[in-house]
């Protein structure tokens, strides 16, 4: 229940500090209040501030300058895409953005499935072997995973994807929660059809076995935010 109160009570800040700058009490430029202000503002814990404050760097309405704080960014411009927080509770913004991955990603393992060298191959089952050590000494595969997914949207051979995939990434606040290690395994086993799909040149069984990873994973990610 924890988990879920901050997530609540850091959409809560995100939206109040959002309404701040488009209502120009911060500018461009301006310091927005420190950790420890934010935390006596709002009453809440140092946790929830640093949530919002990831989100808000996220939706590239701040940047964070190290030793001096946080400061509004120039607004972008209006023919800019971004994504902005909806305002929906933290699970359903997550599951807004996964649906979106689900459906680039998709197509990105269907174009990876055509168009892999042996190099890209190389690199997803490198990623591989490195999330199935990592699990096997109970840590979790944050970093190999990234590179899984970056390896076969470089596989695509269509360099829009990766940038995109990357961009997407930016708007996920980490997921701290401990994850079972019956679930990292069957994670690792989706990863392994994903790549099988692909070795074998097969689009439509990479596209399908991509589908079914990212949807197993979004139902895992909202289950734990509403748990």
């Amino acid at each position: 229940m924890t988990a879920s109160r901050n997530g609540r009570l850091s959409i809560q800040v995100v939206q109040e500090i959002t309404n701040d700058i488009e209502n120009g009490i911060y500018q461009a430029g301006d310091r927005i209040p420190t950790e420890y202000e934010l935390i006596e503002k709002f009453g809440v814990s140092r946790t929830v501030i640093r949530e919002a404050i990831a989100n808000l760097r996220a939706n590239h309405l701040i940047e964070t300058r190290q030793g001096k704080g946080a400061f509004v960014l120039q607004k972008p411009t209006r023919d800019m895409f971004q994504l902005s927080h909806s305002g929906a509770s933290a699970a359903d913004e997550l599951g807004y953005i996964l649906d979106l991955r689900i459906a680039i990603e998709a197509e990105t393992a269907l174009m990876a499935a055509k168009n892999r060298t042996i190099k890209d191959l190389e690199r997803i089952n490198a990623a591989i072997r490195e999330m199935e050590n990592l699990i096997n000494e109970d840590i979790p595969p944050l970093q190999p995973d990234l590179n899984f997914h970056y390896a076969i949207a470089t596989a695509s051979k269509n360099p829009h994807f990766l940038g995109l995939l990357k961009y997407i990434d930016t708007c996920l606040v980490p997921q701290k929660q401990i994850t079972p290690i019956k679930l990292k395994i069957q994670a690792l086993k989706e990863h392994e059809q994903i790549c099988h799909a692909i070795e074998q040149g097969d689009p439509d069984a990479a596209r399908a076995a991509m589908r079914l990873h990212l949807s197993s994973s979004r139902e895992r990610l909202t289950a734990r935010l509403k748990s």
